[in-house]
């Protein structure tokens, strides 16, 4: 189970993906999304997932249109199982 907030915010020129109260059951490969579904079909991938708790934020690409991509998803890369997600607020 998952859970928390997933919000995108901008820093200087750059974008963020900051989960906050975020918590998370563990697994063996999981992985921070941005995707445009709720199943990891078009997405990037903002590497592993720091923590299965707390406040944690995700440098974004610069060459990612972020208005493009509705979801954060926790995903387990490994095993390709999607342990929760969240929609993103324009």
């Amino acid at each position: 189970s998952v859970s928390g907030k997933a919000k995108i915010f901008k820093t200087g020129d750059n974008y963020e993906l900051a989960l906050e109260n975020f918590s998370s059951s563990n697994g063996p490969d999981l992985k921070v999304y941005l995707s445009k579904e709720k199943q990891p079909i078009n997405f990037v991938n903002l590497g592993s997932l720091k923590s299965t708790s707390g406040n944690q934020v995700y440098p974004i690409p610069s060459s990612v249109n972020v208005k493009d991509y509705s979801f954060a998803l926790i995903h387990c890369q490994q095993y390709n199982h999607l342990f929760g997600f969240a929609q993103l607020k324009p």
